[in-house]
């Protein structure tokens, strides 16, 4: 019970102030959740809107009904809430029904991240619930283990696929619920570590498991409930990530020994503190993924920058220089890269594709600058200097970064959501380098790369 009140509490900080609303259709046979651009072209319901995206209805507790409009002007998401009564509503719904006719009953749930919850639950249940539940019971008999990773993989999905089936599962949802599934399975981890004094046991897999379980369905829980959009939940889950590692990092600054409970307690920390912050940026600027994704670039290698610097300027040496300048360094790279970020991204509006060219274009300034560095060490024509590497790096990363953004502008706003969608992550370095020193159990490391295909 502990675990699930503590993913509880440090979840509460990203929580805005939930009104006591619930989603309604907007047609009388309860099928129209949402009226999508396609859906307005034929019904014609919002014409003052000449960038619409899309609408919901609202009913609140005293029966009254809040009609939310989604549009996009002047290079900015605006949202509008207009009070509409239950009369009001009615002609609504004999207008579309006069529209479509009683044939064309129109849209369903948003379900357009069922199938990649449903995807990665699956997988995250096969290669990471399972193993680690069944090094917990650590069975001798091979056929045991086997049958018991068998049957919890299975009902990874099967389990996900009944509570989704007639639920809503739009992008925000998916995007925060699997945020939830994955940081919380670090969160396990750490959660373990902090309870157990730095010395874990078998319990560690279980305990990542019910927490990472138990996210899933919180991040599910408050991007319903507040509307969130893709972007903002995607802010949201980086805040908590980033969050998370810059806990970390300050508790080796302040004790370069520091104990599991130490880091772990400060991770846990800064996770919450993130999550605040993701949640702040999001409800300040309407972010889309794209948006999102430019934040994620700057603070990733916002966070490799500084200590690069920092370490060629000292010439460093791990026996001669404390740590302490690196880490802070990384965590200043990292604030200082998401507030950069978040000031360019205001007033833009990308789309997802422009979102991954950022990512794209920074990482191939940083190749390039890394190739320079390699160049100019192997032509025998300088001495070698830290700098030789470190002054490419620097000035190719920053220029992929800024060229990426100046050639995109303020962005198309196109919010296709098809692709493959790849996402970085440096938890699954940082935790990964710990467990392998610590000798952790391995199972909730996670992936330093994830990919996934958008249906």
């Amino acid at each position: 019970m502990k675990f699930f009140v503590f993913a509880v509490l440090f979840s509460l900080p990203s929580l805005p102030a939930i009104a006591q609303e619930v989603q309604v259709p907007f047609d009388s046979a309860g099928t129209i959740m949402t009226i999508d651009q396609n859906l307005e072209k034929k019904l014609d319901l919002f014409p003052t809107y000449p960038h619409f995206l899309e609408a919901r209805l609202y009913r609140e507790t005293d029966s009254s009904y809040q009609l939310e409009i989604t549009s996009f002007e002047n290079s900015k998401l605006l949202k509008d809430r207009v009070v509409k009564s239950a009369t009001s509503i009615q002609a609504i719904q004999e207008d579309i029904a006069a529209r479509l006719g009683p044939q064309k009953a129109g849209q369903k749930l948003d379900q357009s991240s069922r199938t990649k919850l449903l995807i990665w639950e699956t997988l995250l249940s096969f290669l990471g619930y399972a193993p680690a539940i069944t090094s917990a019971i650590n069975s001798n008999n091979a056929s045991v283990g086997a049958g018991l990773e068998l049957v919890i993989g299975g009902l990874g999905y099967l389990i996900p696929a009944a509570l989704t089936e007639h639920a809503p599962m739009n992008d925000a949802e998916g995007s925060l619920a699997l945020g939830g599934a994955f940081l919380g399975a670090a969160h396990g981890v750490l959660l373990d570590i902090m309870l157990s004094n730095g010395k874990p046991g078998r319990e560690i897999g279980p305990v990542a498991t019910v927490v990472s379980i138990g996210e899933t369905g919180i991040g599910y829980a408050i991007a319903s409930k507040n509307n969130l959009t893709e972007g903002s939940a995607d802010i949201i889950r980086y805040g908590g990530l980033f969050g998370m590692m810059d806990g970390i990092g300050m508790a080796f600054a302040v004790d370069h020994s520091a104990t599991g409970s130490l880091w772990s307690a400060l991770g846990l920390a800064g996770s919450a503190a993130g999550f605040a912050v993701g949640t702040a940026m999001a409800n300040h600027e309407p972010y889309t993924r794209g948006n999102a994704s430019a934040v994620l670039t700057a603070g990733i290698y916002g966070a490799m920058i500084p200590p690069l610097i920092y370490a060629s300027a000292l010439s460093y040496n791990t026996n001669t220089n404390p740590s302490t300048g690196l880490l802070l360094s990384a965590v200043a790279g990292n604030i200082g890269g998401i507030v950069l970020s978040n000031s360019l991204m205001n007033g833009t509006h990308y789309s997802n594709g422009e979102g991954t060219a950022v990512i794209l274009g920074t990482t191939a300034g940083f190749a390039i600058g890394l190739g320079f560095g390699y160049l100019i060490a192997g032509s025998g024509n300088l001495n070698f200097s830290p700098w030789a590497f470190t002054a490419p790096i620097v000035v190719g990363t920053c220029a992929g970064f800024a060229i990426s953004i100046s050639s995109i502008g303020k962005g198309s706003g196109d919010q296709s959501s098809t692709g493959w969608d790849f996402e970085a992550n440096p938890a699954g370095l940082l935790l990964g380098s710990i467990v392998q020193k610590r000798a952790m159990n391995p199972a909730f490391a996670p992936s330093i790369l994830s990919a996934s295909y958008r249906l």
